[in-house]
Formats: structure tokens, sequence, C-alpha cells
């Protein structure tokens, strides 16, 4: 009976990184195999070891050794190598020689773009800009929101994938950065906002540190909601501006309920609904209305909108001022105005 030690090592760290158990294991075999010339068994050799690369195994088997598993697993053999070892003709001896790290299959991903993004990639893939491809963050974003509210794991993490790939994309199109300066400026960026866990900081005081790191992070802003994407929905930008204002403690001048009416939280969606509605029957859209009133109130018209020039906001402006909700205006293409 022969003695296979089946050597398993990760593709994704490198390949001389092995574990003493490997090497000793490596050091002590009488023979050394392999399919493939791979960084593993390039290291290996560099220790000064052997390592004999086949094409048939058969020999290896009945003689015995260390088996270099390839990075994609060695599947035939490792099937022929379980019959083996059921009909008692080999004994086998499985050693880890690395393992991947947390994170490790997001090296794969970037392979994986990398090479949609190559000259013999995909072509559709290489047309696209980061204009084009932003609508589709935005989609993927929405289909992680409904996966979270559907309550199916499988599901929200095929959605965090889809959105995972999205950032991947727009750093392998950028000219002046890749992914490895996206996430090292994250990291930094996590840290600096996190004094209190990178630090000896008081953790009750974490929301001040927050405040403070994002400050000192933008000097040059000088306006409450300076930061909060005008691409935002208007009622997710009227909260998000609403908060910004309340937190730097220059509250909001803005317009009160009826006298003597309360909202209780489950109420809400009702009267947001009923004022949708009220907006329609005075012939206004409900989406303009409340970006118009949140920007004057805000004074958001001082700012530079994300993702658009004065022009842009000049065109909303007019468009805002002269829209008149015409139902014959309308389209019978999803209900929207095109």
């Amino acid at each position: 009976m022969s003695t296979v030690t089946w050597l398993l090592t990760s593709p994704r760290i490198p390949a001389g990184l092995l574990t003493v158990e490997a090497w000793d294991a490596l050091q002590e075999a009488e023979a050394v195999a392999a399919f493939d010339e791979t960084p593993a068994v390039a290291a290996i050799r560099d220790a000064g070891i052997d390592v004999d690369i086949v094409e048939d195994a058969a020999e290896f088997l009945e003689e015995g050794g260390v088996w270099i598993v390839g990075e994609d697993g060695d599947e035939e053999l490792r099937e022929a190598l379980a019959e083996y070892v059921a009909g008692g003709e080999v004994e086998l001896e499985v050693v880890y020689g690395s393992w991947d790290p947390p994170g490790a299959r997001l090296l794969d991903l970037v392979e994986a773009v990398a090479r949609l993004h190559a000259e013999d990639g995909c072509p559709w893939h290489r047309a696209q800009t980061h204009r084009s491809l932003g609508p589709y963050l935005l989609e993927e974003s929405y289909e992680v929101l409904d996966a979270i509210a559907g309550g199916d794991p499988d599901e929200l993490r095929e959605e965090l994938g889809d959105l995972l790939f999205q950032p991947l994309l727009h750093a392998s199109l950028a000219e002046d950065f890749d992914i490895d300066d996206v996430a090292g400026d994250l990291v930094e960026k996590i840290i600096r906002r996190h004094p209190h866990v990178w630090g000896d900081a008081d953790p009750d005081d974490l929301y001040e540190h927050w405040n403070e790191a994002k400050a000192a992070e933008k000097p040059h802003r000088d306006h409450p909601a300076d930061g909060v994407s005008r691409q935002l929905p208007s009622l997710a930008l009227a909260a998000k501006v609403i908060e910004r204002f309340s937190d730097q403690g220059e509250p909001l001048e803005l317009p009160e309920l009826p006298d003597g009416m309360k909202l209780a939280p489950e109420d809400v969606g009702d009267f947001l609904l009923a004022a949708v509605s009220a907006a329609r029957q005075a012939g206004v859209d409900p989406e303009l209305a409340l970006r118009h009133a949140i920007t004057e109130r805000a004074g958001l018209e001082r700012l530079d909108p994300q993702g658009h020039g004065a022009d842009d906001e000049a065109e909303y402006e007019t468009e805002y001022e002269d829209d008149e909700y015409d139902d014959e205006a309308e389209t019978s293409e999803g209900g929207r105005r095109v």
C-alpha cells in the first residue's frame, strides 16, 4: 500500500508561504509530483525540492509521495484517489500548505473584472463609461433593498454580489486610480473615523468622533448640506438635509402640521400618501414640489449639485417653474412621463 500526501495550497497568497507541516512533508517525501507548472511548484523547486510534472498520475499513486494539487483542484485525480482509498490500495493524508484568508475570493473577482476589460475581453464591458454604468449602480442598490425586505438570505447573497460588481467595474475603468486605491482610502477613512476602536477615545462619544473626523476631512465645506447628493429622490434628500442641519445645531425653519395634528409612526405612510394625492389634485408633481421646497428652505441653490453642473441646476429650476401636471402629457409606458 502506498501513502499519498494530498497537498492543498491557496493560489491567492504568495506560493512560498507554506505551513511547517507542508514543508516537512515535502522534505521527507521520496517523490513530489504535480500536473502543472504552477507558482507553488516553482516556489517548492526554488527551495531545493525536485518536483515531477506528469500527465498520468497512475505510477505516482502506486509509488506514493506528495501530490501538489493544482489551482483547479485536480478533481478527476481526486475522484480516482478516493476509489483507491476505498479499495485499500492507497493510504491518504491531507495536508494544508496554506489557506485562503478572509476576503480571498475578492482577488478572484478583481481578476475576473480585469479579464472583462482586457483587449480580448467583453465588447459590451469595454464600451462602458462611468456615466453609462451609473443607472446600474442605482438599480442594483434597490434590488439589494428588495432582497432585505424579502428576508431571503440566498437572494440577498446574490444581490450583494451584483452590487459589489459595480464599484469594481468603475475602478477598472478609471485612469487615475484602481481598486487598491479605493480600498486603501476606505480603510484609512474607517480607521480615522473610529478612534474608539483604533485608539483610546471614549466609545460614548463615537457620534462626535465621526462628525469631527468628517469635518477635518472636508474643511472646505461651509454649508450643513454640503456633500449630500442632489441625485437622491426628493423624500430622501429632504430627510438627509434636515438631519444635516440638526447635526450642525442649525435646525431648519420648516412648515408645521395643522394645529392639533399629531402623527403616530404607523400613520406616517398614509399621511405621505395623502400628500402625494393632494399634490396630483393640485396639478403639481410631488417629487419636484418637495425638491423645490427643500432647495429653497435649505439654500441648496448655493451648492454645486453632485453630478450636475450649473446648467443642469438652472434647467431643473425651469422645469419646476414651467411644469404643469397634465394627464395628456403622460404616456402609457409604465405610467411615467417620457
